[in-house]
């Protein structure tokens, strides 16, 4: 076997060898959080302390955020806003031309009642992906005299956001709230959405991995 061929087996080796341990990480931060997402709702606020007493508590120096692109991610964050108590919830990513009428009608259920907490509601047009999620809602925190944010989406998401978030908000106290993705639920015997749920899942893990590579970079 020529030099040549040799030195070709060896770099696929290493390739091979580095997605496989990437995506080894990748899959316990995933398993970490849909574990946590899967959880009874209120074990799962209990153990995070994002449980309150039943009733609405004011919480003014906390705020929500939740990054729009799963169906799951939107209802839990209404929810939190209401039980909590929390000064503001920014919807980020919602698209030019939506509003917040368009997506409650969309993705949760009629059951809300947001009347109570309609004004605290942000929606956040800017952006059309995580890294500009962060960047976007970093500029409306600036704002808002907040020391802790509830950060919402699906579990697969969740490692890569929190990092981001964390970099572009420095001295803010990020708490992950994930929600289960239809991977999850996939996985769980749910099979509705299971082409979407593995496509979303790998796609990110995609993501994920240019983002580790940039961050070893710098």
């Amino acid at each position: 076997m020529s030099w040549i061929k040799k030195s070709f087996f060896a770099l696929l080796a290493i390739l091979i060898l580095s997605v496989g341990a990437r995506f080894f990480l990748y899959w316990k931060d995933y398993r970490f959080y849909s574990n946590l997402a899967l959880k009874d709702e209120a074990e799962a606020r209990a153990e995070k302390g994002l449980v309150g007493s039943g009733a609405s508590i004011a919480n003014s120096e906390e705020g929500i955020v939740v990054l729009t692109g799963d169906r799951n991610r939107i209802r839990p964050a209404l929810e939190l806003l209401i039980q909590r108590g929390s000064q503001f919830l920014v919807i980020s990513g919602i698209g030019k031309g939506a509003t917040l009428t368009d997506l409650i009608n969309a993705q949760t259920a009629s059951a809300i009642d947001l009347k109570s907490v309609w004004e605290k509601i942000i929606l956040e047009a800017q952006a059309t992906s995580t890294i500009e999620n962060a960047i976007e809602c970093a500029k409306i925190l600036r704002t808002k005299k907040v020391t802790r944010v509830i950060l919402v989406t699906s579990d697969y998401h969740m490692s890569r956001s929190l990092a981001l978030f964390q970099k572009f908000s420095s001295g803010i106290e990020y708490v992950a709230h994930p929600t289960p993705s239809e991977f999850t639920e996939a996985l769980e015997g749910k099979m509705d959405h299971a082409f979407e749920g593995l496509y979303k899942f790998v796609f990110e893990f995609l993501k994920d991995s240019l983002f580790t590579f940039y961050l070893l970079r710098v």
